[in-house]
């Protein structure tokens, strides 16, 4: 079992410790580790294994929230190579949260003629990131 966990780690560290990852994967894999690690944690205590259990679930915690986060950043470089004025979500966040209004935030979007193609886990970034509905219905309705 120990092996197992050595192993599965050596994994992660490889796969989740580059330094050429995109914000949304270094967040995504840290989130991932942490829910991961503690849903692992208890589940693992039920059976008298509460260490290993965290030490797989934060490893696998951590390559999942890793690959969601990875994809996001990839769709943000490819929206830049399309459009170097592109907008990236988080600047959308940043401005949601330093309370710039809606009407703003859209006009920057159709000024800049950004364009998305929001996935469920980008919808649920911004939303937890307090991005209105308005702003995020007209992002929505970009791609068309």
């Amino acid at each position: 079992m120990k092996r197992l966990i050595m192993m599965l780690a050596a994994a992660a560290f490889l796969s989740v410790g580059c330094q050429s990852m995109g914000p949304k994967t270094q967040t995504g894999a840290v989130a991932g580790g942490l829910i991961g690690a503690t849903a692992g944690g208890v589940i693992g205590h039920q059976s008298g294994h509460g260490l290993e259990g965290a030490a797989i679930g934060g490893i696998l915690g951590a390559l999942g929230g890793g690959a969601v986060g990875s994809s996001m950043d990839q769709r943000e470089q490819q929206a830049k190579a399309v459009n170097p004025y592109y907008i990236p979500l988080t600047k959308i966040t940043e401005m949601a949260a330093s309370n710039v209004p809606d009407a703003v935030i859209i006009d920057e979007i159709q000024r800049t003629k950004s364009v998305y193609h929001l996935t469920a886990e980008a919808i649920t970034y911004l939303k937890q990131n307090k991005v209105s509905d308005a702003v995020v219905n007209y992002m929505m309705n970009t791609n068309r």
